[in-house]
Protein backbone atom coordinates (compact mmCIF):
# COMPACT_ATOMS: atom_id res chain seq x y z
CA UNK A 1 0.00 0.00 0.00
CA UNK A 2 1.36 3.26 -0.87
CA UNK A 3 1.27 6.16 2.20
CA UNK A 4 1.58 9.80 2.58
CA UNK A 5 5.00 8.41 3.68
CA UNK A 6 5.80 7.56 0.16
CA UNK A 7 4.59 10.76 -1.36
CA UNK A 8 6.80 13.08 1.20
CA UNK A 9 9.94 10.92 0.50
CA UNK A 10 9.16 11.75 -2.87
CA UNK A 11 9.37 15.13 -2.20
CA UNK A 12 12.09 15.21 -0.80
CA UNK A 13 13.97 13.55 -3.46
CA UNK A 14 12.53 16.35 -5.94
CA UNK A 15 13.00 19.70 -3.15
CA UNK A 16 15.65 18.28 -0.73
CA UNK A 17 15.27 19.22 2.79
CA UNK A 18 18.98 20.98 3.22
CA UNK A 19 18.09 23.36 0.63
CA UNK A 20 15.09 24.69 2.17
CA UNK A 21 16.12 28.80 3.29
CA UNK A 22 16.20 29.21 7.10
CA UNK A 23 13.37 27.50 9.46
CA UNK A 24 10.93 27.76 6.61
CA UNK A 25 8.03 25.30 6.46
CA UNK A 26 8.91 22.26 4.62
CA UNK A 27 7.21 18.41 4.21
CA UNK A 28 4.06 16.89 6.26
CA UNK A 29 2.33 20.28 7.64
CA UNK A 30 -0.81 18.58 8.59
CA UNK A 31 -2.34 15.17 8.56
CA UNK A 32 -0.78 10.54 9.57
CA UNK A 33 2.21 9.98 7.07
CA UNK A 34 0.42 6.15 7.87
CA UNK A 35 -2.89 6.74 5.76
CA UNK A 36 -3.03 5.43 2.48
CA UNK A 37 -2.26 7.90 -0.60
CA UNK A 38 -5.07 7.74 -2.53
CA UNK A 39 -4.34 10.65 -4.64
CA UNK A 40 -2.42 14.23 -4.83
CA UNK A 41 -3.77 17.56 -5.59
CA UNK A 42 -1.00 19.94 -6.35
CA UNK A 43 -1.45 23.49 -6.01
CA UNK A 44 0.65 27.07 -5.31
CA UNK A 45 -1.55 27.71 -2.31
CA UNK A 46 -3.86 25.82 0.10
CA UNK A 47 -7.67 27.13 -0.54
CA UNK A 48 -10.87 25.54 -0.30
CA UNK A 49 -10.80 25.24 -4.01
CA UNK A 50 -7.92 22.47 -3.64
CA UNK A 51 -10.06 20.94 -0.49
CA UNK A 52 -12.89 20.83 -2.88
CA UNK A 53 -10.99 19.34 -6.14
CA UNK A 54 -8.89 16.95 -3.27
CA UNK A 55 -12.55 15.86 -1.83
CA UNK A 56 -13.87 15.66 -5.79
CA UNK A 57 -11.09 13.27 -7.22
CA UNK A 58 -10.63 11.41 -4.20
CA UNK A 59 -7.16 12.46 -3.40
CA UNK A 60 -5.75 12.03 0.70
CA UNK A 61 -3.23 14.66 0.15
CA UNK A 62 -2.78 18.15 -1.16
CA UNK A 63 0.87 19.05 -2.09
CA UNK A 64 1.55 23.04 -1.94
CA UNK A 65 4.16 25.50 -3.07
CA UNK A 66 3.02 27.77 -0.49
CA UNK A 67 2.97 26.63 3.38
CA UNK A 68 -0.61 26.70 4.55
CA UNK A 69 0.72 27.22 8.12
CA UNK A 70 3.52 29.86 7.96
CA UNK A 71 3.75 31.24 11.44
CA UNK A 72 2.91 29.60 14.42
CA UNK A 73 -0.94 29.79 15.02
CA UNK A 74 -2.60 31.14 18.13
CA UNK A 75 -6.01 30.17 16.95
CA UNK A 76 -7.15 28.31 14.04
CA UNK A 77 -11.21 29.43 13.27
CA UNK A 78 -13.74 28.42 11.12
CA UNK A 79 -14.65 31.84 10.34
CA UNK A 80 -10.95 33.10 9.39
CA UNK A 81 -10.53 33.08 5.95
CA UNK A 82 -7.16 31.60 5.48
CA UNK A 83 -5.28 29.58 7.15
CA UNK A 84 -8.02 28.58 10.30
CA UNK A 85 -11.00 27.63 8.16
CA UNK A 86 -8.87 25.75 5.63
CA UNK A 87 -6.62 24.06 7.80
CA UNK A 88 -10.01 22.45 10.09
CA UNK A 89 -11.81 21.69 6.46
CA UNK A 90 -8.64 19.49 5.72
CA UNK A 91 -9.04 18.03 9.45
CA UNK A 92 -12.56 17.09 8.74
CA UNK A 93 -12.55 15.81 5.56
CA UNK A 94 -9.32 13.72 6.70
CA UNK A 95 -6.76 15.30 4.11
CA UNK A 96 -3.32 15.70 4.66
CA UNK A 97 -1.56 18.94 3.50
CA UNK A 98 2.58 18.85 2.70
CA UNK A 99 4.92 21.72 0.95
CA UNK A 100 8.09 21.99 -0.78
CA UNK A 101 8.36 26.24 -0.40
CA UNK A 102 11.49 27.52 -0.25
CA UNK A 103 13.38 24.25 -1.36
CA UNK A 104 11.70 23.99 -4.38
CA UNK A 105 12.75 27.44 -5.17
CA UNK A 106 16.24 26.77 -4.84
CA UNK A 107 15.79 22.71 -6.17
CA UNK A 108 17.33 22.12 -10.10
CA UNK A 109 13.99 22.05 -11.87
CA UNK A 110 12.14 24.01 -9.19
CA UNK A 111 10.40 26.99 -9.65
CA UNK A 112 13.06 29.20 -10.75
CA UNK A 113 14.70 26.80 -13.76
CA UNK A 114 10.84 26.31 -14.99
CA UNK A 115 10.39 30.12 -14.84
CA UNK A 116 13.95 30.31 -16.60
CA UNK A 117 12.36 27.84 -19.60
CA UNK A 118 9.42 29.93 -19.95
CA UNK A 119 11.45 33.36 -20.23
CA UNK A 120 13.29 31.14 -22.99
CA UNK A 121 16.70 31.79 -21.28
CA UNK A 122 20.12 30.05 -21.87
CA UNK A 123 23.34 28.95 -20.27
CA UNK A 124 21.48 29.37 -17.16
CA UNK A 125 22.69 29.57 -13.77
CA UNK A 126 22.06 30.38 -10.37
CA UNK A 127 22.18 34.01 -9.81
CA UNK A 128 22.62 33.85 -5.41
CA UNK A 129 24.25 30.41 -4.28
CA UNK A 130 22.55 29.55 -0.81
CA UNK A 131 23.88 25.87 -0.32
CA UNK A 132 27.79 26.02 -0.57
CA UNK A 133 28.33 22.52 -0.66
CA UNK A 134 26.04 21.42 -3.21
CA UNK A 135 26.43 25.11 -5.64
CA UNK A 136 22.60 25.19 -5.40
CA UNK A 137 21.14 28.83 -4.69
CA UNK A 138 18.13 30.86 -5.19
CA UNK A 139 17.25 32.71 -8.89
CA UNK A 140 18.53 32.28 -12.24
CA UNK A 141 20.25 34.51 -14.81
CA UNK A 142 20.50 33.33 -17.90
CA UNK A 143 21.02 34.62 -21.87
CA UNK A 144 18.16 35.49 -24.22
CA UNK A 145 18.81 33.43 -27.59
CA UNK A 146 18.76 36.81 -29.26
CA UNK A 147 18.63 40.60 -27.82
CA UNK A 148 15.05 41.78 -28.03
CA UNK A 149 14.10 45.66 -27.39
CA UNK A 150 12.69 45.98 -24.09
CA UNK A 151 9.14 46.57 -25.97
CA UNK A 152 9.32 42.91 -27.74
CA UNK A 153 10.59 41.28 -24.10
CA UNK A 154 7.93 42.58 -22.05
CA UNK A 155 5.24 41.82 -24.66
CA UNK A 156 6.94 38.24 -24.60
CA UNK A 157 7.13 37.96 -21.12
CA UNK A 158 3.23 38.85 -20.67
CA UNK A 159 2.44 36.10 -23.14
CA UNK A 160 4.00 33.63 -21.78
CA UNK A 161 2.48 34.34 -17.97
CA UNK A 162 -0.57 35.09 -19.07
CA UNK A 163 -0.62 38.59 -17.08
CA UNK A 164 0.67 42.02 -17.91
CA UNK A 165 3.76 43.15 -16.33
CA UNK A 166 4.81 46.31 -14.90
CA UNK A 167 7.91 48.49 -14.91
CA UNK A 168 8.63 52.10 -13.95
CA UNK A 169 11.68 51.97 -16.22
CA UNK A 170 11.66 54.07 -19.41
CA UNK A 171 11.93 51.47 -21.68
CA UNK A 172 12.33 53.04 -25.19
CA UNK A 173 16.15 52.60 -25.45
CA UNK A 174 16.54 49.89 -23.46
CA UNK A 175 17.52 46.28 -25.09
CA UNK A 176 17.40 42.98 -23.35
CA UNK A 177 19.90 39.88 -23.40
CA UNK A 178 21.01 38.91 -20.03
CA UNK A 179 17.45 38.27 -17.59
CA UNK A 180 17.37 37.05 -14.15
CA UNK A 181 14.54 35.70 -12.74
CA UNK A 182 13.50 34.96 -9.09
CA UNK A 183 9.62 33.20 -8.92
CA UNK A 184 7.66 34.98 -5.90
CA UNK A 185 9.08 37.98 -4.30
CA UNK A 186 13.13 38.53 -5.10
CA UNK A 187 13.58 41.99 -5.64
CA UNK A 188 16.13 41.38 -3.62
CA UNK A 189 18.57 40.18 -5.84
CA UNK A 190 18.73 43.16 -7.54
CA UNK A 191 22.42 43.66 -6.24
CA UNK A 192 22.92 39.95 -7.30
CA UNK A 193 21.70 40.43 -10.95
CA UNK A 194 23.92 43.86 -11.33
CA UNK A 195 26.46 41.64 -10.15
CA UNK A 196 25.81 38.92 -12.57
CA UNK A 197 25.60 41.38 -15.24
CA UNK A 198 22.09 40.98 -16.01
CA UNK A 199 20.29 43.64 -17.86
CA UNK A 200 17.12 42.93 -16.38
CA UNK A 201 15.16 41.39 -13.28
CA UNK A 202 11.98 39.35 -13.39
CA UNK A 203 10.06 38.66 -10.38
CA UNK A 204 6.78 39.71 -8.23
CA UNK A 205 5.82 41.82 -5.84
CA UNK A 206 8.19 44.69 -5.98
CA UNK A 207 7.80 47.68 -3.81
CA UNK A 208 7.70 51.08 -5.64
CA UNK A 209 10.50 52.16 -4.05
CA UNK A 210 12.50 49.32 -5.54
CA UNK A 211 11.41 49.99 -8.88
CA UNK A 212 12.53 53.05 -8.50
CA UNK A 213 16.05 52.22 -7.31
CA UNK A 214 16.39 50.03 -10.71
CA UNK A 215 14.98 52.74 -12.88
CA UNK A 216 17.69 55.03 -11.43
CA UNK A 217 19.94 52.44 -12.72
CA UNK A 218 18.83 51.96 -15.91
CA UNK A 219 18.04 48.52 -14.73
CA UNK A 220 14.94 46.81 -16.09
CA UNK A 221 13.21 45.63 -13.08
CA UNK A 222 9.53 43.74 -14.00
CA UNK A 223 6.86 42.90 -11.74
CA UNK A 224 5.32 39.46 -13.50
CA UNK A 225 3.58 38.63 -10.02
CA UNK A 226 3.77 36.41 -7.64
CA UNK A 227 1.23 33.91 -8.75
CA UNK A 228 2.07 34.36 -12.46
CA UNK A 229 5.70 33.76 -11.94
CA UNK A 230 5.59 30.65 -9.43
CA UNK A 231 2.22 28.86 -10.63
CA UNK A 232 3.84 26.83 -13.48
CA UNK A 233 6.40 25.58 -11.21
CA UNK A 234 3.80 24.38 -8.84
CA UNK A 235 2.27 22.74 -11.61
CA UNK A 236 5.63 21.09 -12.43
CA UNK A 237 6.05 19.48 -8.86
CA UNK A 238 2.98 17.47 -9.32
CA UNK A 239 3.50 16.49 -13.07
CA UNK A 240 7.33 15.06 -11.16
CA UNK A 241 5.21 13.52 -8.76
CA UNK A 242 2.95 12.05 -10.58
CA UNK A 243 6.58 10.25 -12.42
CA UNK A 244 7.84 9.42 -8.96
CA UNK A 245 4.75 7.52 -7.66
CA UNK A 246 3.40 5.37 -10.90
CA UNK A 247 -0.32 4.60 -9.83
CA UNK A 248 -0.75 7.75 -8.56
CA UNK A 249 -3.12 10.10 -9.82
CA UNK A 250 -1.89 13.52 -9.37
CA UNK A 251 -4.53 16.36 -10.03
CA UNK A 252 -3.29 20.34 -10.73
CA UNK A 253 -5.41 23.31 -8.81
CA UNK A 254 -3.65 26.56 -10.50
Amino acid sequence: MTTIRDAIAALDQLAPPYLTLGSDPRGLLIGDSKAPLTGIVACLDVTHRAVEAARKVGASLIVAHHPLIYQPARTLLADEPHPGSVVLACARHGLSVACAHTNWDVAQGGINDVLAELVGLTEVKVLRVTAKESGDGIGRVGLLREPLSATDFLNKLGNVLGIAPRTLTPTRALAVQTVAVCGGAGAELLADALAAGADTLVTGDIRHHEFVAAAEQGFLLIDGGHHATENPGARELGRRLELALPGVAVTFVG
